[in-house]
């Protein structure tokens, strides 16, 4: 998550909780608007700060990405493992299907 929406839900959710705790204290409507201001200033500045922390203290470039030749050769063995399983399904299922038109025409022919 990129730190601008990180503050941005902070701040979000710091002025619903802004309201829901202004509606709950029956608070006058003065106070009710100084009570959400302050509470979604507070997570703003929370947000803010952890973003900044984030950015000074962690090294970007020791945080380890992925190897997209690895990850795509992962994927192409279990592509190839669900074709298999697959494959194995559709028989299983004509398999049962000649079975039951075994059936119906016994029944038939018993009729």
């Amino acid at each position: 998550m990129r730190g601008e929406n990180f503050i941005f839900f902070l701040a979000s959710s710091g002025f619903f909780i802004g309201i829901i705790f202004s509606i709950l204290h029956n608070l006058s409507f003065q106070e009710f608007l100084y009570a959400t201001f302050l509470i979604t200033a507070v997570f703003y500045l929370l947000g803010l700060g952890s973003v900044t922390f984030f950015i000074k203290y962690v090294d970007i470039k020791k945080i380890m990405y992925f190897n997209k030749h690895e990850i795509d050769d992962i994927l192409d063995v279990q592509i190839k493992e669900l074709e298999k399983k697959e494959d194995f399904i559709l028989e299983s299922y004509e398999f049962i299907k000649k079975i039951e038109e075994e059936e119906i025409n016994i029944a038939k022919n018993k009729s």
